[in-house]
């Protein structure tokens, strides 16, 4: 699909997206998540990239029924890993990034919180988009200038109850789910998106994190499909915390014999 196509279908789907109580809104959504990924990223780096963010923004201020928040999610999710960031939603408009963020957040912890592992299952694609909105705006708030201090501050807590959710789905696939090899998706992501931010801001989950780390690693090392993500995402925190640990020991020793 060459340029002016994917402007007039886009223009076509705006049109479409234009409200929440347009019937066409479910197939504009559908068609948009379908057709994004195949454009060549020649062609897409051609279009702008503020194309089709107003109506979408329009629509996340909207009252959205879940199924709604879901789709439009998604269709973010295509947009920001064509873009491979989520800058160009920030230079848009800051605000709406913030309310994505946060709805996105929201979303994830419905999921994961859900005790019925086979729910999370029949929605594990979704999962899946909205883990990469949150890791491309981990990117954005630790190694860009994008957001000042109080922008970040604005999505912290929410973004920390979400990550407490992921501690609490890993827990129950390790701990509590029989077939836990059919989860082995949807555990490697969400350890993959925990340790992507714990690599950046250890110290705020550490109290949940720290004790059961031996335990999901050495359940990393007996599961030969989880083992890679385990290893790579878990290990260096694992370390991290052992660091700490040594030089607030040493310091406490120290401060003993002084004293």
């Amino acid at each position: 699909m060459d340029a002016a196509a994917c402007k007039k279908l886009f223009s076509l789907c705006s049109q479409s997206l234009s409200s929440t109580e347009n019937e066409k809104f479910f197939e504009a959504c559908q068609l948009l998540c379908s057709v994004i990924p195949t454009i060549s990223d020649d062609v897409f780096q051609s279009l702008p990239d503020t194309i089709l963010l107003d109506p979408l923004g329009n629509l996340l201020q909207c009252r959205l029924r879940n199924e709604q928040r879901a789709i439009l999610l998604d269709v973010y999710a295509c947009l920001i890993e064509k873009h491979k960031s989520v800058v160009f939603l920030c230079q848009h408009n800051k605000n709406r990034f913030i309310l994505l963020v946060l709805l996105c957040a929201v979303e994830i912890r419905m999921m994961v919180e859900n005790p019925q592992t086979n729910e999370i299952l029949e929605h594990q694609q979704h999962l899946a988009a909205c883990y990469l909105i949150i890791e491309y705006t981990i990117a954005v708030m630790c190694q860009s200038d994008e957001l000042t201090d109080d922008d970040v501050s604005s999505i912290l807590s929410k973004l920390i109850d979400m990550f407490h959710g992921c501690i609490f789905l890993i827990d129950q696939i390790i701990d509590n789910v029989e077939d836990k090899q059919a989860l082995d998706t949807v555990l490697q992501a969400t350890v993959r998106i925990l340790g992507i931010w714990l690599s950046q801001e250890p110290i705020a989950l550490q109290k949940a994190v720290q004790p059961r780390l031996n335990k999901w690693i050495q359940y990393g090392l007996n599961s030969p499909t989880c083992n890679e993500a385990f290893k790579k995402f878990l290990e260096p925190i694992m370390k991290s915390y052992e660091e700490d640990d040594d030089t607030s020991s040493a310091i406490t020793n120290t401060s003993s014999t002084t004293s």
